[in-house]
């Protein structure tokens, strides 16, 4: 595996810790934290399994259902985010910037494992 694919496992599990950590602070929790972990746990196998061979033939066409059920709760999460932020003191502008912020980081943290997870999954189709 290269070494920029471990550099963003670190930093996405640093991140997935952050967002644990904030989960802890809100109502229901468990539901949250669980699906921060399952998702995390399916972009580690996806790199994984993009780079280790015999990992990615073992998942097999199921990386498409983990796919689907990942970009599902990362979008509840982005909801709940969302429908969060309405209720604070910020301003608009401010809310603006920490939703442009946010969401740029959201996305450049799971873009990459995600794309390795589809390319694993058209890999595993014979595509």
């Amino acid at each position: 595996m290269p070494g920029w694919a471990i550099g963003y496992l670190v930093i996405f599990f640093l991140i997935t810790a952050g967002g644990i950590y904030e989960d802890l602070q809100r109502p229901y929790p468990l539901r949250w934290i669980g699906g921060e972990i399952l998702t995390a746990c399916f972009i580690f196998l996806f790199v994984l399994g993009y780079f280790e061979s015999n990992l990615g033939e073992t998942l097999g066409i199921y990386v498409f259902p983990m796919l689907i059920i990942s970009l599902f709760h990362e979008w509840t999460a982005a909801k709940r985010t969302l429908e969060d932020a309405k209720d604070s003191d910020l301003s608009r502008k401010e809310s603006a910037v920490l939703h442009a912020v946010g969401g740029s980081l959201i996305i450049l943290s799971l873009a990459p494992g995600y794309l390795l997870g589809f390319l694993l999954g058209l890999r595993n189709i014979g595509l």
